[in-house]
């Protein structure tokens, strides 16, 4: 029996293994853990602008910082950030409805590129001030809702009907920000695709993806 840890900062890890390991042709291969932070960030520059109109008519356009937010931490950043002239903005959501509300002492503006309307669930258009606007969508502010891990090493994962290499996969139930630790508690156990171990299989490989297979 073998165990293989990987260790880095990227969403894709690898190492050479030398001497190779030598395994019998019936071995297989499961994931014991994962530990990593959830950093996932859902405010990124194609989506992190919000415009307010001033007394001029003129669109004053607000920039939020790269990051992985929640509703309420969404808010209390743009408070930091509002043009002087804004005196009021509130950003709520509605457990009930998964949809949440916006009130503004001037006019929003989601008219300007890479805004922050599909996340919130919002239209492009401009929202008038002192006015409560509940969302026209729910709230799709969560970026994934599964993260799959994959390994060189396996075969007999399917997705979709299509061969993979996903060992593992699983939804972040930690909050943005802090650490995930997930442990599988029924352990799945895929058929080794080699029965030596070593560089000249590319070396063992892992990925960590979202459900879009973009890498995190």
């Amino acid at each position: 029996m073998y165990t293989i840890t990987l260790n880095g900062n990227s969403s894709e890890m690898s190492c050479d293994i030398f001497p190779p390991l030598e395994v019998k042709n019936t071995s297989q291969l499961c994931l014991l853990s994962l530990q990593t932070h959830n950093s996932i960030p859902n405010i990124e520059p194609d989506c992190n602008t919000i415009g307010f109109r001033n007394s001029l008519g003129k669109c004053v356009n607000v920039t939020i910082p790269t990051g992985s937010y929640e509703i309420i931490n969404l808010e209390s950043t743009i408070q930091k950030l509002l043009p002087n002239h804004v005196t009021l903005f509130q950003l709520k959501a509605d457990g009930s409805t998964l949809k949440c509300s916006m009130t503004c002492s001037h006019d929003i503006h989601f008219t300007i590129e890479h805004n922050i309307s599909k996340i919130l669930g919002f239209e492009n258009k401009v929202y008038s001030e002192n006015t409560k606007h509940e969302s026209e969508r729910i709230v799709n502010i969560m970026k994934v809702n599964c993260i799959k891990i994959d390994c060189n090493l396996i075969s007999g994962s399917f997705s979709n009907g299509i061969p993979s290499q996903t060992i593992h996969e699983f939804f972040p139930s930690s909050p943005p920000g802090h650490k995930i630790i997930e442990v599988p508690k029924h352990l799945v156990f895929y058929r080794l695709n080699s029965t030596s171990i070593s560089k000249k299989i590319n070396s063992s490989t892992s990925k960590i993806n979202t459900s879009r297979r973009t890498p995190i």
